[in-house]
């Protein structure tokens, strides 16, 4: 069986998210893809979060990380 998945293991990632109004940012390295009946998730090997596909920004990619970290600011502050 051969599971086609957007990122791989060993990838480095942003994770970006609103903590109560404020926003939050690391970087991670994806150590595990898990795939339910729904969905694909990938564990991360630092901080041992789970985030779904369309949540991650390769670490190379410099536009789109300031594209969601302005999109999640406009939220905020609406």
């Amino acid at each position: 069986m051969t599971i086609n998945t957007k990122y791989e293991i060993g990838q480095r990632i942003w994770v970006i998210y609103d903590s109560r109004g404020v926003v939050c940012l690391f970087d991670d390295i994806i150590s595990e893809i898990c795939i339910d009946k729904k969905e694909m998730h990938y564990l991360l090997e630092a901080s041992c979060n789970e985030v779904k596909e369309e949540e991650i920004i390769l670490y190379d990619e410099k536009d789109k990380l300031l594209d969601k970290i302005e999109q999640l600011l406009q939220e905020i502050h609406e």
